[in-house]
Parts: structure tokens; C-alpha cells; sequence
């Protein structure tokens, strides 16, 4: 058994060895045909890693001429391939533009609205990425209508817009839980006028309900009727906004209650 197990180990290590022996061999070679060749098998077989650096010197060694599209294009599918997501965007995005007749433009495109969708964070952290993904994913939509693609982009342009809704909702609740009220009251209102289509929307107007009807409530005299007036006026602006709203129920126990804070 042992000796069966030295002898499979024996094989898989002349291969390995034969294997990077025809590497280096392709490394060194001055064939650039035949080297260029190589790289396409390596790419193909999803030896990216391999494949890279062939193709980063074939590019330098063809600037100028016709070979450098194609070896561009593999270059730059190569550096996504290998999730070095920054720079496929850059140089995904260059093709794009350098060589917009060719029929892997559009494709080239989209992959570099990917890289940035991959590149966007968790909604909590600087979305400066997020922000790139989405004027790519905007250039890519009015510059390929009709791209196989075109829908996969807007699917990633709703995800994006999502985070981004998300971050401003986030950001106004904690205003909410740390019972700044007034910041809150006022935070919503930049949400609602920031993307007054944002998923939140129900969830945003009913917080501001609740804001309004605590401020209200620990009001002192003087600002307490104002403040029950604008509590009631956000009950009807939520109510007749989301007359099924899950929230109908415990909107309606504020509206009692404020009523109760002029007796």
C-alpha cells in the first residue's frame, strides 16, 4: 500500500515538473505566435494566472499593431478572471472605449460595471465605488440599448440604488434610536427628498410619525401644541399614504394618544 501510494506521488510529481519545464519553455520563447498561442490555451483552460504574464508582455511587445486588440482583450478578461477587480474595471472599461467597433465592446462594458457592483461595499461604508458602478452602469445603458446585457446592468443598478437607499434610511434611524428626534424628523425629510421612490419610504414616514408624536410628548408647554398639530398631520400624511400599511394599527394608537397630550 505505502509503496503504491510513493509510486502515485512519484507520477504526480513528473508532471508537475514537465508541466513547469513547458512553461518556462513558453516563458523564454521568441515565438511570439507560438507564445500567443499558449496564452489562449492557458486562458482557455482557466489557467489565468498563467496566462497573464504572456499576455502583459505580448502587449508591450505588440503597441501599434493589430495583434495588441486581441491580446488586449485577453489581457484584460485575464485580470478579472483573476479577481483583480480594480484593475479589470480600468482596463475593461479602456477596451470598451479604445476599440468600440469591436463585437466584445459591449460585453467588455458590462464586465467593468461588474467589477465595480463587486467592488461596492456593505451599505455602512464609504460607497465611493458604489457611486462609480452606478454612472458606469448609466453609460453602459445609453451607450448599449441593445445589449444582451443591458438587462443584467439595470438589475445591478437597482441593487446599487438599494444600498444607497439603505444607507440614507440607516443613517436617519439613528437618530431615531438614540431619541434625537428632532435630527430625526429632519434626517427623513433629506431621505424622502433624496429618493423619494426608495424602498423605505413606508418605513421612513412611520418613524417620522413616531419622532414627531416623543417630541411632542416631551415637548415643554409652550411648543406642545405645534408639535401635536405636526404629529397629526404626519398621521394623515402616513395613513393616507399607506392606507394597508402594516404600521395602520399602531399609527392609529399615536394619533389617540397625541389627542390625549392637550387634556
Amino acid at each position: 500500500m505505502i509503496k503504491k501510494q510513493i509510486s502515485v506521488l512519484y507520477v504526480l510529481l513528473l508532471v508537475l515538473l514537465s508541466s513547469c519545464n513547458e512553461y518556462q519553455k513558453i516563458l523564454k520563447s521568441n515565438d511570439l505566435d507560438y507564445k500567443f498561442k499558449k496564452a489562449v490555451e492557458l486562458f482557455q483552460n482557466e489557467e489565468y494566472v498563467k496566462a497573464f504574464p504572456l499576455f502583459d508582455e505580448l502587449l508591450l511587445l505588440h503597441r501599434g499593431t493589430d495583434k495588441a486588440e486581441q491580446i488586449y482583450y485577453y489581457y484584460s478578461l485575464s485580470e478579472y478572471e483573476k479577481g483583480n477587480l480594480l484593475s479589470a474595471a480600468h482596463h475593461l472599461n479602456n477596451f470598451a472605449n479604445t476599440y468600440r467597433s469591436n463585437i466584445k465592446a459591449g460585453e467588455c462594458a458590462y464586465l467593468s460595471v461588474y467589477c465595480y457592483y463587486l467592488l461596492s461595499p456593505k451599505y455602512s461604508l464609504d460607497q465611493i465605488n458604489t457611486y462609480k458602478a452606478l454612472d458606469e452602469a448609466e453609460i453602459f445603458l445609453d451607450t448599449y440599448p441593445l445589449s444582451t446585457f443591458y438587462n443584467d446592468c439595470l438589475a445591478l443598478q437597482t441593487k446599487l440604488n438599494l444600498k444607497l437607499d439603505r444607507k440614507s434610511f440607516e443613517t436617519a434611524k439613528l437618530y431615531y434610536t438614540t431619541q434625537n428626534y428632532k435630527s430625526a424628523i429632519h434626517a427623513f425629510n433629506f431621505t424622502l427628498q433624496e429618493n423619494p421612490n426608495s424602498s423605505f419610504v413606508e418605513e421612513v414616514l412611520f418613524l417620522q410619525l413616531k419622532s414627531y408624536y416623543f417630541l411632542a410628548k416631551n415637548s415643554v408647554e409652550e411648543k406642545k401644541e405645534k408639535r401635536i398639530k405636526d404629529t397629526i398631520i404626519a398621521f394623515n400624511q402616513f395613513k393616507n399614504t399607506y392606507p394597508n400599511s402594516q404600521y395602520l394599527h399602531e399609527s392609529k394608537l399615536i394619533h389617540k394618544q397625541v389627542k390625549l397630550l392637550r387634556e
